[in-house]
């Protein structure tokens, strides 16, 4: 599946593919999200859940350049590359 591909996905499609397919990375927070980082096979996916409700919200796609920016010093880079 490309990134285009995911992206046109519904949510269910989308998160079955990456708890199924994807790597985890990394986690943080934001607000009363709990956000997990996954590298699937040609991009990164993360995958928003609200602990509160029991729910994912969204899952959305991340180049690169935004993975370095949200996870700054969370994780060496070389993990990112294998």
């Amino acid at each position: 599946m490309t990134r285009a591909e995911f992206e046109g996905a519904p949510l269910k499609e989308k998160v079955y593919k990456v708890l199924e397919a994807g790597k985890p990375i990394a986690d943080r927070q934001f607000l009363y999200f709990q956000i997990r980082l996954y590298a699937l096979s040609d991009f990164y996916a993360e995958i928003w859940y609200v602990p509160s409700t029991n729910q994912i919200d969204r899952v959305e796609t991340l180049t690169l350049d935004e993975v370095l920016r949200s996870y700054d010093g969370m994780f060496n880079i070389s993990d990112l590359l294998n």
